[in-house]
């Protein structure tokens, strides 16, 4: 950095005061508190009948389930694509067809998470804000329904329950507006009151956002990412491995295998300046870098042990990947059918993406490994039988 050049915290990355954020916390998570307590009084309140304690965890998984959706569902009436669901342990990964659902297994930071992409083509910032707000206006709308039903019913046990989810969704709401930050995680209320304030089109945050959200239309990458790669390559992590991300894919589509190498020379460095919080939160990318240097390295002609870096969970967000990494070990190892059938399947998977941008690079890709397929497939040459001369007829 020059000297008598001050660093600026980018917009998307502003707090409010110390002393606001510590407040924020400590209120956080005496409203968690508030809302489990509330939760099992009305379960006591129903009786100790066991099926009420089952009621009460499923309207709670309700809870964080639509609170999710709201966000969701907001995103998508804006026109913005969506990505990736999570609600506790269930992840749904979209797909241009359908969704793909699994239980996610290990631990979590937080019990839900929504990722989308707004529309290139509307206000962003209205978009996000109202996509922000919809989920603690979902929990209010549910706190407000089982409040008033509860009341209904309340000379019977579910009446006790549906209290108790009331006050537990009113606690959530009030938490979720709140600012406050977790790890990478920030609280709707502390991205809420971001947008508010104003976050410049030159910001990191926005530059990534807009990137993808054009390729994810189908855009391919031209001269108007450009100003957009500059904005994330003088930014904080991860926007300069970003822009290192795009320079490999764009050495791979030129078929410079070896070149890929030198990009991710510079990519190990970065990792090794990442903070340990962050590199736990960009551990599925660094694979991901790592699965297609890898890849490529093979493609150089390197003698490789292993081309499954990637991981399962990876692996399961992004099949045409993988299965496109295993055609080339078949390929390698000498068994076309089973590369030639991987491959299909990539080719099956990258046609489902909801990532459009990839769909060009992933041909691309493909037509490589169907070259080292096809060599695989090609009989040794045999050297023609030996002339034998004919004999001589006698007259």
């Amino acid at each position: 950095m020059a000297e008598g050049v001050a660093y600026r915290v980018p917009d998307s990355e502003w707090e409010p005061a110390a002393w606001i954020m510590g407040v924020s916390t400590v209120v956080r998570h005496l409203l968690s508190w508030c809302g489990i307590v509330l939760l099992f009084l009305g379960v006591i309140g129903a009786s100790q009948e066991w099926w009420m304690l089952l009621l009460a965890f499923g309207l709670v998984f309700l809870s964080i389930l639509l609170h999710e959706l709201g966000h969701a569902v907001a995103a998508v009436l804006g026109g913005a694509t969506l990505v990736r669901l999570q609600a506790g342990p269930v992840q749904l990964h979209a797909l241009r067809n359908g969704w793909r659902v699994r239980w996610k297994r290990g631990p979590r930071e937080f019990a839900g998470m929504v990722q989308s992409f707004p529309s290139p083509h509307r206000p962003l910032r209205r978009q996000m804000m109202v996509t922000v707000a919809a989920g603690p206006l979902v929990n209010g709308l549910l706190a407000l329904g089982s409040l008033g039903l509860g009341y209904a019913l309340r000379h019977h046990p579910a009446g006790a329950v549906l209290l108790g989810v009331g006050g537990y969704n009113t606690t959530l709401a009030l938490a979720n507006l709140l600012p406050w930050s977790s790890g990478m995680y920030a609280s709707d209320g502390l991205l809420l009151w971001r947008w508010i304030r104003g976050i410049d089109h030159d910001d990191p945050q926005v530059a990534f956002t807009m990137l993808n959200a054009r390729l994810l239309s189908g855009e391919r990458f031209g001269a108007w990412a450009d100003e957009y790669l500059r904005t994330l390559a003088r930014s904080s992590q991860p926007g300069p491995m970003f822009v290192l991300w795009t320079r490999m894919k764009a050495r791979q589509i030129e078929g410079e295998w070896a070149r890929v190498d030198e990009v991710m020379r510079e990519v190990e460095l970065h990792i090794i300046g990442l903070s340990p919080p962050l590199a736990k939160a960009l551990e599925g990318f660094i694979a991901v870098l790592r699965c297609e240097a890898a890849f490529s390295r093979a493609m150089a002609g390197e003698v490789l042990t292993q081309l499954d870096i990637l991981g399962p969970d990876m692996g399961w967000i992004f099949p045409a990947l993988a299965l496109r990494c295993e055609a080339l070990a078949c390929a390698l190892d000498g068994r076309p059918e089973q590369a030639l059938a991987r491959l299909t399947e990539s080719a099956a998977w990258s046609r489902r993406s909801i990532d459009r941008s990839l769909e060009h690079g992933e041909v691309v890709l493909r037509q490589a490994v169907q070259a080292r397929i096809d060599v695989a497939q090609t009989p040794a040459s045999t050297p023609p039988p030996p002339r034998v001369n004919p004999t001589p007829v006698v007259a």
